[in-house]
């Protein structure tokens, strides 16, 4: 793979001299490290040109390839799309189906080293309910992020099958397993240790949010990573017909308010700091019903003000530890789902056989993180 920061000619290239200028002067100014996007607008497009649903699909896939072109151009880390919520599965069936295909082809070019994704060195992260996904899509999500951790240039998160409400309970949910697993006690809990616990830890928060098509909401997207002052704009092209220079007055309109932005975003995390302890206080309250799956010397523990188990382990130590074991969890996951061996024969309820006596299933929608063991060199995986 080339090294695209090596020189000015691979920064700039594909895209015509005006762009090229374009790009060299926002760079003089502030730019986002993280910019997400709601790409909204596919269906009405393909009214609009009196063609299929899909082929709205089709086209503003390409438009996602040519948004990671101009934000790999303009320096920008992170871009995070949401590609497909939890709620379009109450769409069509048919529609849902060619959705589902359109994401196995995808998934699969971007495993091409020729493609856009590998060429610019984009690390691939998918955010979603995997187990609401096809057997074949699970495994090929397993197997783009796999193959692209090592990418460092630009990260694209893509939120599919997802919502941030889905979100947040899974990290309530790795935060209680921690505390079930004695990792951590009920006293190390904040919303801090919540927020680590997302699918975009590590990474910075959006300092910039667009969505196309005329709509002013964030439909359950990205809710958490958004609070603290980050910069909504709601343009009116649909996705497909984004273009350079929409997306040039927006990053221009971002810098021009990028002062009040920086001082807004400064004092959410000031009133954050001075309210801490009362929002810990107020957390631990909340999170007082998951005692019942806490092992009874931790909740007797808690009730005694949280001492440890062990006097020399940190709070901060355990905390790093637990964070370090999800994440190679969520690893172990991801490469579980790489190795899966898909069903030839795929029915829509699936096939339930049983395997030294357990049930098996082998048909569409299978897979869930916590039900999945080895038997005789393969991943097999429980109903």
């Amino acid at each position: 793979m080339a090294d695209l920061s090596s020189s000015a000619h691979n920064r700039t290239r594909d895209l015509p001299w005006l762009q090229k200028m374009a790009c060299r002067m926002l760079r003089l100014g502030p730019t986002p490290n993280h910019v997400a996007f709601i790409m909204d607008g596919n269906r009405r497009y393909a009214k609009k040109i009196k063609a299929e649903r899909i082929v709205g699909h089709r086209r503003g896939y390409d438009t996602l390839l040519e948004v990671l072109k101009w934000c790999h151009h303009l320096n920008v880390k992170a871009v995070t799309v949401y590609a497909f919520a939890l709620d379009n599965f109450k769409r069509s069936k048919k529609e849902v189906d060619s959705l589902m295909e359109l994401a196995a082809q995808k998934f699969s070019e971007m495993l091409d080293s020729e493609k856009t994704i590998s060429e610019y060195g984009v690390r691939v992260n998918i955010l979603g309910d995997f187990s609401r996904l096809p057997v074949n899509l699970q495994q090929k999500i397993g197997r783009v992020m796999q193959s692209t951790r090592g990418h460092s240039q630009l990260t694209l998160n893509i939120a599919f099958a997802y919502s941030s409400q889905w979100e947040m309970s899974e990290a309530v949910d790795e935060v209680a397993r921690g505390i079930a697993n004695r990792e951590i006690e009920t006293s190390d809990v904040s919303m801090e240790l919540i927020e680590k616990c997302l699918y975009t830890a590590g990474q910075s928060e959006p300092e910039l949010m667009i969505r196309t098509s005329g709509e002013s909401r964030l439909s359950d997207f990205m809710v958490a990573q958004s609070r603290r002052g980050t910069w909504l704009c709601f343009i009116r092209p649909l996705w497909p017909e984004l273009s350079f220079w929409h997306f040039f007055m927006v990053i221009f309109g971002y810098q021009r308010h990028h002062h009040a932005i920086a001082s807004e975003r400064s004092q959410i995390r000031t009133i954050e700091k001075s309210l801490t302890p009362e929002a810990a206080a107020a957390l631990s309250a909340a999170l007082a019903g998951l005692e019942h799956s806490v092992p009874p010397t931790l909740a007797s523990d808690r009730k005694r003000g949280g001492r440890r188990d062990d006097a020399a382990v940190s709070r901060e130590g355990r905390i790093r530890t637990f964070l370090e074991n999800s994440r190679r969890r969520k690893e172990r996951y991801l490469d579980g789902l790489a190795s899966l061996i898909v069903p030839n024969r795929d029915t829509s309820s699936g096939d339930v056989v049983n395997h030294q006596g357990c049930n098996v299933y082998t048909g569409k929608y299978a897979l869930r993180k916590e039900n999945v063991y080895k038997s005789e060199g393969l991943e097999i995986y429980r109903v």
